[in-house]
This record gives C-alpha cells, structure tokens and sequence, in this order.
C-alpha cells in the first residue's frame, strides 16, 4: 500500500485551499492506495468516512488527526483513535501520548526543526512512534537533524506530504506490505512493520524550483527591510516561508 498519511482538507482545516475529493482524486492520479485526512484539530465525522470509501472504493480514506499541543504549540499526528475527545479539549504533549497508546493508537512528530533546532515536548520520555523527515513543511537540510533523533530515540522514519494543495498530494508517501481496512488495523501495521519511504522525484524538482524563486524574493525583501507581515500584503503567501529563511534554512525539499 503508497499512504500518504499527512493530509489537509478545507472542510476542516481553514489553511487548506483544497477539497477532500481534490485531495482524493490527486492521489489516486498519482498511483496511491490511500490517504489519511489529518486536519488541525479536527476529525472526519465516521459516517462521512464511510460515504467517502464507498464512493472512491478500492482507493482508501482513513481518518487521523494533527493535534497542536500545550504549551509550545507543537504538532503530532494520531491514527488509530477515532474520539471526540481529541478535538474537544486541549491537550499537552505527556496528556495526549498517553491518552494515545492507551489506545493502541499510533503517534508521530511533525515538522521537527521547522523554526527551531530544539524540540519543546518531551520526546525522551514519551517516545513518539515515527517522525515526519520528509513534508512540504520539512526544508532538506534538517534532513541529518531528524535523523539524529530518530536514531537516538529508536522512533521510526516516515513521509508525506502534509498537503494544503491537492497539487501536493502524493509528494511523498509510506509504502507498507500490507493493506490495512481500519484506522486501528493501519494504526497495528505502522507500528509493527517496516515503513518505506517514496517519492514523487519529478513533482518535487518542480515544487523546489517554485521554492528558490520564492527564496530569492524574500531574501531581496529582507535586504530591502521587510518583514513577514510585508511578504504576506505583497505576495499572499504565508508568512511561515519568510520566517524560516530568517532563520538560515530553506524550503526545498
């Protein structure tokens, strides 16, 4: 099964600028077997993930969730627990991974470096399952950060493409040697089997082209004494891309 289990979809998630049958129909065109809709916060209703599989069948819908954490507002993906208490309340880092492997539930770390070299939640002690080293939110050269932390906390490595854009679905993805059914059946096999990481190499040489364009702008717009919120009134993008050039890292994945 190719799974991209790191997805944003604008009926949920209001910094997403596609659809889930955007979403869905992008991957299926770039050859996946399945996505898993992870919005900030929120769930997928169970009912509408059933309407969803069975329009789109054999191609598979999951449902998983992005919970931003207290105090430091860092990210972790969840599959394997569909409640309602996930969206309902908020959650520290400890609450959260308890509450998750309780559950036999599977839990990851996001972006990790995105804006910093430090990590703000304590990962020594609740050791996440997985950490993303490949999204359109991970810049390449924290490539040999993440996987100093993986190795040191024994986590395993995963990518996805953390898509906002279905024109991002797909860019990397898990390949897994079986085809689980169920959010808890896929929650089992991620954190018992080998986890493969691909990519779409011809779509990513054309999203990094995009990025040292975008680059090149900022640098000439901090040169020039602007800041993100100036990046944002010129070019409508997120201020997130001029932070993190600020900071000495890139984009490109």
């Amino acid at each position: 099964m190719k799974i991209d289990m790191h997805v944003h979809c604008s009926e949920r998630s209001n910094c997403s600028i596609s659809t889930e049958q955007e979403h869905i129909e992008s991957a299926i065109e770039h050859g996946l077997d399945a996505i898993v809709i992870t919005d900030h916060n929120k769930l997928v209703p169970e009912e509408h993930l059933k309407e969803l599989n069975k329009k789109y069948y054999p191609f598979r819908i999951f449902g998983g969730i992005e919970v931003t954490t207290e105090p430091h507002g860092d990210d972790v993906l969840v599959i394997g627990v569909i409640d309602s208490i996930l969206e309902e309340q908020k959650w520290s880092y400890e609450k959260l991974y308890k509450y998750v492997k309780a559950r036999g539930g599977f839990i990851a770390l996001c972006h990790p470096y995105r804006y910093e070299n430090t990590v703000n939640i304590d990962i020594a002690t609740f050791v996440p399952d997985a950490i993303e080293i490949h999204s359109t939110n991970i810049g390449r050269c924290d490539g040999n950060l993440i996987k100093t932390l993986a190795a040191r906390l024994g986590s395993k490595l995963i990518g996805n493409s953390d898509a906002h854009s279905y024109l991002h679905t797909g860019l990397f993805y898990n390949v897994l040697s079986s085809s689980p059914k169920s959010e808890q059946e896929l929650a089992n096999t991620l954190l018992n089997e080998e986890i493969i990481i691909g990519e779409d190499e011809q779509r990513i040489n054309s999203f990094n082209e995009k990025v040292r364009k975008r680059e090149k702008l900022i640098k000439q717009l901090i040169a020039e004494g602007k800041n993100a919120e100036d990046f944002n009134r010129i070019t409508g993008e997120w201020v997130g891309c001029f932070n993190r050039v600020v900071l000495g890292k890139s984009y490109e994945i």
